[in-house]
């Protein structure tokens, strides 16, 4: 009786057991591509379609930006290698058996004579070996099938499906996100997509041949790839279709995915939709961020995706995808790159219209930001040329354009703090009435400064400051929907404080730091100095706050200058360039040191590649910055403002004359321009900082210029008066 029991006992543990290592060892992963998916796609699936499961899903938006232009082929290679990458002419997936026309041969054979490497089953690659070598040669070295070789090496059944092939040309990219770096992978192409009448290119995704395949248990996990090409050929066709007819289709293609996904939640333990190519015309809509659609746990349904890559609700970005994936399977730890596992938020939600609505902003901000920012940078253009011309040939007697002259001034400085402060009503104001209230708001508060207030630099600087630190400390909300912020579609920065507003933050500081300059208490100076330049390398530096690497060490070392002025009155270019050398390094120390604190951010990446002696990395980061800096001064409009504001800046410090009494305006202006060299030399987006600050200097300077004058007009009147008085 006891034996019986006992054997029982250890028969019902054993078999718990190989239950338990089935589940763990049998974890299936279902990833969805499907090319042409956008957000009115996505919208349309959640509003219309009578299926619940995409109501269900977590739901976000995806930035694909590649390393070159966007497209599918591109597009792919980065998600696959989890960094920004580009794809080869000629890249194709085979059948390894598939007969290849134009070459006389099949695929497998094609392979052996470019690699030498025989498969003559599944799925390959022949140019592998030229995608690689590309992507080496980039910058951001992405390595392509990395993630393939890693699941294969831990027993992880991979497996692709699919195509969208059309009958001009083979299109299969799908395996790019399972093959190995030999190029192989298994799976198949012919029987998973049938010919069907009536649908576009008379092809038509295998429902039920996928099924089957997606249904059959293996002993390991399954990393499972469907490249869902029916949308892709559907857009391709549309310019041949009748429109009424094209929606039909639409609306069917769409609803034969619903019916695949929702069939398909019974076999998988996470089910991934991508999009990684919008179609033409979202993409000509400017709607280039993608859909992602994710079903996970039952218990853990609904809510929204993010990742600390973006650090903003509702956005991840496409190197995020591949963390993710390997933390699915437990292999997080195995290979460092820097996207960060998609986390879900606000589980249990079932509402997407936040996503829906943030993504329409973006959009807005996207579409509008190149004519915005073009009519705001050619107004600070003028503003400062006009400024500049009246003070070299400006007379006495023109007292009401000095006052116009002054008035638009600090108008224009005041425009940064109202790009800010209106940003989260552009939907609500529209691109024209955002414009008019831009306009009204900077106008107005610059007509009160200058009528009310003796010290109208110091006011705009304290207000401006004091609403971008408001702004950082709650997580940029403002600045993220700025038409001067970072935009998420774009992707070079997603949180923080972005180089625009950076320059400005930095010149606004040394705004409210100058009537302080003008007093003889040294001692109490230097404390204000020390104490302003603690605060906004904190803010700046801080991974919780602006985490801009460049920005800190720009202004460690401009408020390093200012102090040296202050305490000494000679300049000594041997101790000046002595005491650049520790401020840097005490700089990078601090930097570090902000860091430790909080979620790890891009520039702790930086760090911890470094100390873990990966110079190439830290190589790598420095060109991509200089590439981008080149980028922007060729092709972007705040060129103008840079050349404009720079050439004014040496216009100044060259005519003696054109110097202002003061030490305290002496010592803005000195302070200025070599924060506006550091950020021009240590950002990744130099031009821009450079520009807005040295406008902002350059502003400052005209306004106590043409303040000056007045003053001197009102000084030789009174002498005027006083004279004609006693002749009398």
């Amino acid at each position: 009786m006891w034996r019986k029991v006992f054997f029982l006992l250890i028969s019902s543990f054993m078999l718990v057991s190989v239950v338990d290592s089935h589940t763990d060892a049998g974890r299936k992963v279902l990833v969805l591509v499907v090319p042409g998916m956008s957000f009115n796609e996505a919208e349309w699936l959640i509003e219309h379609d009578q299926a619940a499961v995409w109501k269900e899903s977590t739901f976000g938006a995806m930035n694909v930006r590649p390393d070159g232009p966007y497209s599918y082929l591109n597009n792919m290679v980065s998600i696959a290698s989890g960094a920004k990458a580009v794809g080869v002419q000629e890249w194709n997936s085979y059948e390894a058996d598939e007969h290849l026309s134009e070459k006389g041969f099949t695929a497998s054979e094609w392979m052996y004579q470019l690699t030498g490497i025989s498969e003559t089953d599944g799925l390959v690659h022949p140019h592998m070996h030229r995608l690689q070598r590309k992507n080496n040669e980039s910058t951001h070295k992405a390595q392509v099938g990395v993630f393939g070789e890693l699941l294969m090496r831990n027993n992880i059944d991979r497996q692709v499906f699919g195509h969208s092939d059309t009958s001009e040309e083979k299109v299969r990219y799908g395996s790019l996100l399972a093959l190995d770096r030999n190029g192989i992978v298994s799976g198949d192409f012919s029987e998973s997509v049938q010919k069907q009448a009536g649908t576009p290119f008379g092809l038509e995704m295998n429902h039920d041949y996928l099924m089957h395949k997606l249904s059959t248990d293996v002993d390991d996990s399954q990393f499972f790839v469907v490249e869902w090409g029916d949308l892709y050929r559907l857009f391709e066709q549309q310019s041949y279709m009748e429109e009424k007819h094209f929606e039909v289709e639409w609306e069917k293609r769409l609803q034969h995915l619903s019916t695949f996904v929702s069939d398909a939640q019974m076999y998988a333990d996470e089910i991934w939709v991508i999009a990684p190519m919008m179609n033409k015309q979202a993409y000509d809509e400017k709607k280039q961020l993608a859909p992602v659609f994710y079903w996970g746990d039952q218990e853990k349904r609904g809510g929204f995706l993010t990742s600390n890559t973006t650090k903003q609700d509702y956005l991840v970005s496409s190197i995020d995808l591949i963390p993710t994936w390997l933390s699915s399977f437990g292999l997080a730890d195995q290979v460092k790159y820097s996207g960060n596992v998609i986390k879900q938020t606000s589980v249990g939600e079932f509402d997407k219209s936040p996503v829906l609505k943030r993504v329409d902003e973006m959009v807005l901000i996207y579409k509008s930001r190149a004519r915005v920012l073009s009519i705001y940078i050619s107004c600070l253009v003028i503003a400062l040329i006009t400024a500049a011309l009246y003070g070299f040939f400006g007379t006495r007697k023109r007292q009401l354009w000095r006052y116009i002259t002054r008035l638009i001034l600090l108008s224009a400085l005041w425009s940064p703090f109202w790009f800010l402060a209106l940003a989260g009503f552009v939907d609500q104001l529209g691109i024209a009435g955002f414009v008019l209230a831009l306009i009204g708001g900077s106008f107005v508060s610059g007509f009160l400064v200058e009528k009310f207030s003796q010290i109208p630099i110091f006011l705009i600087g304290s207000f401006t400051f004091l609403l971008i630190t408001i702004d950082i400390s709650l997580g940029s909300p403002l600045m993220q929907r700025s038409y001067l912020g970072y935009d998420p579609i774009i992707g070079a920065r997603y949180y923080g404080i972005g180089n625009e507003f950076a320059g400005v933050y930095l010149i606004s500081a040394f705004m409210i730091l100058q009537p302080a300059l003008a007093g003889n208490r040294r001692k109490v100076t230097v404390i204000l100095i020390a104490a302003m330049s603690t605060i906004l390398t904190i803010v700046l530096g801080k991974s919780t706050l602006g985490t801009n690497a460049g920005a800190t060490l720009a202004a460690g070392l401009a408020f390093s200058f200012l102090l040296y002025r202050v305490i000494f009155q000679s300049v000594s270019w041997k101790r000046v360039v002595f005491l650049c050398g520790g401020v840097v390094s005490v700089l990078f120390l601090f930097l570090y040191m902000l860091q430790l604190t909080g979620e790890q951010t891009h520039i702790g990446v930086a760090f911890e590649r470094l100390l873990d002696g990966d110079f190439l990395y830290i190589k790598d980061i420095i060109q991509r910055k200089m590439a981008m800096n080149l980028k922007i001064f060729r092709h972007s409009n705040w060129t103008q403002l840079f050349v404009t504001s720079y050439l004014l800046g040496a216009v100044i410090l060259w005519r003696k004359r054109l110097q202002l009494e003061g030490q305290e305006k002496q010592l803005f202006l000195q302070t200025g321009v070599v924060s506006s060299f550091a950020l021009l030399l240590l950002n990744d987006s130099g031009v821009v900082a450079a520009a807005t600050s040295m406008f902002c200097v350059v502003s400052a300077h005209y306004y106590w210029l043409s303040a000056k004058k007045e003053e001197n007009h009102f000084d030789v009147g009174k002498t005027v008066n006083s004279s004609q008085t006693v002749e009398d």
